[in-house]
């Protein structure tokens, strides 16, 4: 783990020797969620930060590194495309934490799974969906994503699975099971989609 941070550590500095310091604070950024997520002081994972550090560090952070490097400048538009993909990507880690609640409990990981009710939980995760995919109708409107993006609604009736199966088999782990997957494809096939619809809008203009 200690040479997979020094190899990345190594190769962000190069992109900031040919890119410029911008990069640095963004890799800086990055590199402390990461080492802070389980580790002391902050420990954040402990504190239920789990999901806005796994949400920032794979979307928004992730994104305008990746932009900086491209484009060399920051990018607004570029955050908010990252916005529905950061949401989801945080609910695989917040559905993932249901059948460990009481594990995570025990060692003193106060997660909001461990935190909330069963309902609670459950209203939390389909507020956020209904946040992302609010946040993808909406970016055309406001002349932010391509029209093309609206494809990533597509996955709508994914989330509802979801939803169902935790409604369903919140206590039941191994019946939970296939609703932990279907939230992994939520996130895998929404992302894809967007990229797509970007993809297209740069072809056909």
């Amino acid at each position: 783990c200690a040479a997979c941070y020094g190899v990345a550590i190594v190769l962000g500095l190069v992109m900031v020797a040919a890119r410029g310091t911008a990069l640095l604070w963004i890799g800086l950024v990055g590199v402390v969620l990461s080492l802070q997520y389980t580790g002391a002081p902050l420990r954040l994972v402990y504190r239920g930060l789990g999901e806005p550090v796994t949400a920032l560090g794979f979307g928004p952070i992730m994104t305008i590194g990746a932009y900086e490097v491209c484009a060399r400048e920051w990018s607004w538009p570029a955050i908010y495309a990252s916005l529905p993909v950061a949401i989801l990507i945080a609910l695989v880690l917040y559905v993932n934490q249901v059948p460990d609640r009481a594990g995570d409990a025990a060692v003193g990981k106060r997660t909001l799974i461990v935190r909330w009710t069963p309902d609670r939980v459950r209203a939390a995760y389909v507020a956020s969906t209904a946040t992302a995919f609010a946040l993808i109708a909406v970016g055309p409107l406001l002349g932010i994503t391509p029209w093309w993006t609206l494809a990533g609604l597509a996955t709508i009736p994914v989330a509802r699975a979801v939803t169902r199966g935790l409604r369903t088999a919140y206590d039941r782990p191994y019946e939970l099971m296939p609703s932990m997957q279907k939230n992994i494809v939520l996130h895998l096939a929404t992302g894809l989609l967007l990229v797509a619809g970007w993809v297209v809008a740069g072809i056909v203009g």
